[in-house]
């Protein structure tokens, strides 16, 4: 038998594929985990914007709650660009849809069924990448507000 004096070329090539391939493995898994963590910095600093802003609202007045939609604002924070809407709106306590702008809720046909009911604000604040539709939706933030509590 001969004694083996070391790896061959063939061997050695082999083994340089299997450590590459297990490098670009590696860094394709990093590179994918810079992406996620700065897709969720941008999603968390968006809902930071929007809890921000609506407990601005749960602060306030009733009568200062908006009922129509509101100019966008675009806040930057770290040299980033956000578009941020507020949607306000009537809507009935029991789920039902609003008479409109006179914040008051439709007749109930049958009272068994829909109880009496009054109306509240409707707030939906919508946090975009950078500007209006059709970029990239961040954050959507909704909350009602009655007349009662505030």
């Amino acid at each position: 038998m001969r004694a083996e004096e070391g790896m061959t070329l063939i061997e050695l090539l082999l083994a340089m594929v299997i450590m590459s391939v297990g490098i670009a493995a590696l860094v394709a898994g990093f590179s994918s985990g810079i992406l996620s963590v700065n897709r969720a910095r941008l999603a968390s600093t968006a809902g930071s914007f929007a809890d921000q802003q609506m407990e601005q609202y749960r602060q306030a007045a009733f009568t200062s709650v908006p009922t129509t939609t509101q100019t966008a604002t675009t806040p930057i924070l770290g040299g980033h660009t956000y578009w941020m809407q507020v949607v306000g709106g009537w809507t009935c306590a029991d789920g039902r849809s609003s008479d409109g702008s006179s914040g008051s809720c439709p007749a109930t046909t049958t009272p068994s069924v829909f109880p009496a009911s009054r109306p509240v604000k409707l707030v939906t604040i919508t946090v975009r990448d950078g500007g209006p539709a059709p970029a990239k939706l961040l954050f959507t933030e909704s909350a009602t507000f009655d007349s009662s509590t505030g």
